[in-house]
């Protein structure tokens, strides 16, 4: 009767904490999903409508200064169409609409007549309902000689019903497949504890019986590891009548098997692990610490060898006198240790930690722990490398504008050709710190994967041709030899027109960038019946062999000395990679030093 109430106790214990547990996670999942699922929704849009705002905003002062507002009325129904906007309207100095997505709506005045403001830098945000709905509206104003109206956007917060809606779409496999998967997992579970809840009761009455002579130590009927390891013990000591004995027995067994364990565990880290006596000498190694250290030979090559010697320790080695100085043995202490040269090179962060007992006592010997962080420093050199560039990049435009617009306000003689000159220049330098800021809008895009094409039917042609136009001045400043060869006809094609444009605009910048004076760039494009084959060739600085596999990587930039002398943030090469790869296509490279290089990129038919 004892035996069956404890063979039920263990699968009931396990079964009833494991139910709980899983319960309490289910509740969890359903009470915060709607909450959690609208916060982030809400924030996502802000921030994304706030962004595309920006954008708009600089669009809608470009196209006034150079057509008036002959365009304005496309331009509001497009950026209402890109952002799915429940309008878009520009609104004059006057306060009434001069244009509106809604063209019912033009020429109506602007008013709200509740509602709570705040502002996000120059964008004014007016949260009020109209009707059944909460709106927000987003306005910035645009100035070209000055205040010339705002822009307003605006889009519905998504209500809780409508939150509801969504995740009451789901509603059937969220909450019927987690009791589904409890209940399977509950039974499985329980049938893996059974053998092990025989194994329970034996050990419980070999604990009540006053020797292990009175106990009937039995076989049980499993294939579990555990289970057969029970049984091994069993047969093995059928006759044992000491339990003194049998005791030592089963404990040198289950010690066994945790060391057994510990050392399948410690060669399972990709982080080095070693133990050393008081000496210094090598008493066990991991899988990884000989991987390091021993050209890839077994663990047990190691053992024996002195600490310092496998590392590579030099006698005079500032790193050796902190790892080994009898002052600090019992402390913890980390070093670094630098080995090898140019592209050889490798950082180690080692780790010494004395041994300590299981009741805190300190015993001979210490853990040795050795990580490789070489792609940590790369890292954060090319960090720190992108933060130089980065802070010239913001600089420089930032410092023309400054000087143009104080000469524009203080130069009151200043001729009219003087004037157009000095704000043609400082449109220009607002380009390009906006070009730089959405380059890195875009990389924060890639790094959170939330970059997205708008695909739509494309005149390739035009692409081609705006592209053109966009290199074109960079190409005459430096009197390169800029041949282009396109197809007589262009095939339909569906692409992201913004971002294709700013792939190729990146590719071809590069190799003006990069090419010296009167040098040569070819720009030919090949149409196939399944793809377009793009190919920008140039007889530029060239990228040595050993830094092709690097040139896709956010902030890489060569470390040749011709390269390093012209401004660059290292993200072109890495954006139009990934705008390449969305599309579905791939992008290759041909490059000898010295002599140029050609990129070959490819983009399927749809």
């Amino acid at each position: 009767m004892l035996a069956r109430s404890v063979k039920v106790e263990l699968p009931r214990r396990v079964v009833a904490f494991y139910l709980l547990c899983s319960l309490v996670a289910l509740l969890w999942l359903v009470a915060s999903a709607v909450s959690v699922t609208k916060s982030m929704i809400a924030h996502h849009a802000e921030d994304e409508l706030i962004s595309y705002l920006r954008h708009a905003a600089a669009q809608t002062t470009i196209d006034l200064a150079v057509n008036g507002d002959v365009n304005l009325q496309s331009l509001v129904e497009r950026f209402a169409r890109e952002r799915q906007l429940l309008f878009c309207g520009f609104v004059g100095g006057d306060h009434t609409y001069v244009a509106h997505s809604l063209k019912r709506r033009v020429g109506q005045p602007h008013r709200i007549d509740n509602g709570i403001t705040t502002r996000h830098d120059e964008i004014e945000l007016v949260r009020y309902s109209s009707g059944s709905l909460r709106i927000r509206e987003y306005r910035t104003p645009i100035q070209i000689d000055e205040l010339a109206g705002r822009l307003i956007v605006a889009r519905a917060e998504p209500s809780v019903d409508e939150t509801l809606e969504v995740t009451s779409r789901h509603a059937f496999v969220v909450l019927c497949g987690p009791p589904l998967i409890v209940a399977l997992c509950g039974f499985t579970l329980y049938r893996l504890v059974s053998p092990m809840a025989a194994v329970d009761s034996q050990l419980r009455q070999a604990a009540l019986a006053p020797t292990l002579a009175d106990v009937e130590l039995s076989p049980i009927n499993s294939r579990s590891p555990s289970v057969l390891g029970w049984n091994r013990i069993v047969h093995n000591f059928p006759h044992e009548s000491t339990p003194t004995a049998l005791g030592q027995r089963l404990s040198d067994a289950v010690q066994s098997l945790r060391q057994t364990k510990s050392d399948d565990v410690l060669n399972s880290l990709t982080d080095g692990v070693a133990v050393s006596d008081q000496d210094g000498t090598i008493t066990f190694a991991n899988q990884s610490m000989a991987a390091m250290f021993a050209s890839g030979s077994q663990p047990d090559s190691l053992c024996g060898k002195d600490v310092a010697s496998c590392l590579g320790l030099d006698a005079e080695e500032e790193v050796r006198s902190a790892l080994f100085d009898p002052d600090l043995f019992a402390r913890h202490v980390v070093e670094e240790l630098e080995r090898g040269a140019d592209e050889a090179k490798q950082f180690l962060r080692i780790a010494r930690t004395p041994i300590r007992a299981a009741d805190g006592a300190g015993s001979p010997g210490h853990v040795w722990t050795v990580r490789d962080v070489t792609q940590q420093k790369l890292a954060d050199a090319m960090r720190d490398e992108f933060l130089d560039n980065a802070t010239h990049e913001l600089r420089t435009p930032l410092a023309n504008i400054k000087a143009y617009a104080e000469t524009l306000s203080m130069g009151d003689s200043l001729d009219v050709e003087s004037q157009k000159e000095f704000c043609n220049t400082i449109n220009s330098e607002a380009t390009r710190l906006a070009r730089f800021i959405d380059d890195l809008l875009s990389v924060s895009s890639m790094e959170a994967g939330s970059l997205t094409l708008n695909k739509q039917g494309v005149d390739l042609e035009r692409i081609f041709s705006e592209v053109i136009g966009k290199v074109k001045p960079q190409m005459d400043q430096k009197r390169l030899k800029f041949e282009t060869i396109f197809p007589a006809k262009y095939p339909q094609a569906r692409l992201d027109k913004d971002k294709i444009n700013v792939a190729l605009v990146n590719l071809l910048g590069n190799a003006a960038k990069y090419t010296p004076e009167a040098g040569r760039v070819r720009f030919e494009v090949k149409i196939t019946n399944s793809e377009i084959r793009i190919e920008v060739e140039d007889s530029g600085v060239g990228i040595s062999e050993e830094e092709l596999p690097r040139i896709y990587d956010k902030f890489f930039r060569s470390s040749n000395p011709l390269v390093q002398e012209v401004t660059g943030t290292g993200l072109g090469l890495s954006m139009a990679h990934e705008v390449i790869k969305l599309h579905g296509g791939a992008m290759t490279v041909q490059s000898q030093l010295g002599e140029g290089t050609t990129f070959i990129t490819t983009l399927p038919l749809e």
